[in-house]
């Protein structure tokens, strides 16, 4: 899906290239049922997931209000029915809830405390993104799944840049540099 599809505002979003590599390294397939995208901003990553994988349920929470009218407002401009909106800042109690796949765009300094909540909201075998582009709390989570209960610990970063016009020429406008982490919850079901 391309950023000028999706209503804006002033929230930030994960950007195209940046969504492609995210939304590949959560491993989906016809088997995937749920996924969750915590800290949804605009809800980008929420969305892909949805339009990409129509027999997927896929939960967005997010804490700001108007990106939760931004969630709302391209959920319904895609015609996406299977995408649910939480208006609550993470971690929160999903009771018998289990996800194939969390994605974490915003953790808003709860960084490890998501971790943890994600590991137990995954099923055996599933797999766990996240994007920053503070290189502090890329290497703070970096650090945190390593130590922990999560096998192939993967960190990736990536620059985009996109041709643009400038004057009478061209050139790249950059954009910023983005951290991409995943890692698998272990398959055994055990810590």
């Amino acid at each position: 899906m391309r950023d000028e599809a999706f209503i804006r505002g002033k929230t930030p979003m994960t950007k195209a290239e940046v969504r492609a590599v995210s939304i590949d390294k959560l491993a989906l397939d016809e088997s995937s049922r749920r996924v969750l995208d915590v800290g949804a901003g605009t809800g980008s990553v929420a969305l892909q997931v949805a339009k990409m994988f129509p027999h997927v349920a896929v939960t967005a929470i997010e804490r700001n209000e108007e990106a939760l009218s931004l969630i709302e407002q391209n959920r319904r401009q895609f015609g996406l029915d299977n995408v649910e909106i939480v208006a609550a800042e993470a971690p929160i109690p999903l009771d018998n809830i289990v996800f194939d796949a969390i994605f974490v765009g915003g953790s808003g300094g709860q960084l490890t405390e998501i971790i943890d909540w994600s590991h137990a909201l995954l099923q055996p075998g599933g797999q766990l993104v996240l994007n920053f582009i503070l290189m502090e709390n890329a290497l703070e989570a970096a650090a945190y799944l390593e130590q922990g209960p999560w096998h192939e610990v993967e960190i990736i970063q990536m620059q985009v840049s996109k041709w643009q016009e400038l004057g009478q020429g061209h050139y790249f406008k950059p954009q910023n540099p983005t951290f991409i982490i995943a890692c698998q919850k272990e398959r055994s079901g055990t810590a």
